[in-house]
C-alpha cells in the first residue's frame, strides 16, 4: 500500500511540478509573446497608416507641381499687379504714359507708403495733381483703373479751372490720390 502511496505522491509531485512549469511557461513566455505581438500589431498599424499618409502626400504634391506649372504663368500676371515699393518707377512711368495718351498734364506731388489694419496688403499712396479737359480726365481715371496695376483712386477733387471771357472751356484742375497695392 505504501508503494502505491509513494507512487501517488511521485504523480501528484510530478503534476504539480509540470502545472507550475506550464504556469511559468504561461507567465514568462507566452503571455510577454502575445504582448509583444499585440505591441507590434499596433505599430504596424501605426506605421501603415503613416504610411498611406505620405502616399497621399506624395501624390498631392505631384499633383500641385503638374496645377504649378500650369498656374506659372497666372501667377507672374498676379504677380506684376503689384508694384515694387522700393523702385515704384513703372508704375509712375504708366502713369505719365496715360496722362499723355489722354492728353492731361499730371504731377506726382508725394508718395507715402502706409498699412492699416484693414488691408491685407501694404500699398503706396500717390497724390497726383492734374490740369486738362474734362473728357479727358475721365479717360484718364478709366484706363487707371483698368490698369496692370492693382489701383483704387481717391479723394478726387475737381475744380474748374478759370476762363478768359467770353470763351468757353472745359479745362479743369483736379488732384487725387491713387492707393496701389506693393508687392
Amino acid at each position: 500500500f505504501q508503494s502505491k502511496m509513494t507512487i501517488k505522491k511521485r504523480v501528484y509531485s510530478t503534476l504539480v511540478i509540470f502545472a507550475l512549469l506550464i504556469i511559468f511557461i504561461i507567465i514568462f513566455i507566452v503571455f510577454p509573446l502575445f504582448r509583444q505581438i499585440k505591441n507590434n500589431s499596433k505599430e504596424l498599424i501605426i506605421q501603415k497608416e503613416k504610411f498611406i499618409a505620405l502616399e497621399a502626400k506624395i501624390t498631392n504634391l505631384e499633383k500641385f507641381k503638374v496645377l504649378y506649372a500650369e498656374l506659372q504663368r497666372f501667377l507672374k500676371e498676379i504677380d506684376n499687379l503689384f508694384v515694387n515699393p522700393a523702385v515704384p518707377v513703372e508704375f509712375i512711368g504708366f502713369l505719365e504714359n496715360i496722362s499723355e495718351k489722354s492728353q492731361l498734364k499730371i504731377e506726382i506731388l508725394s508718395i507715402s507708403d502706409q498699412k492699416i489694419e484693414k488691408d491685407f496688403w501694404p500699398y503706396l499712396i500717390f497724390q497726383i495733381s492734374s490740369s486738362g479737359s474734362f473728357p479727358n480726365f475721365l479717360k484718364f481715371l478709366e484706363k487707371l483703373e483698368n490698369g496692370p496695376y492693382l489701383a483704387e483712386t481717391q479723394n478726387v477733387s475737381v475744380n474748374k479751372l478759370s476762363q478768359d471771357k467770353g470763351v468757353v472751356s472745359d479745362n479743369v484742375m483736379a488732384t487725387f490720390s491713387v492707393k496701389v497695392f506693393v508687392k
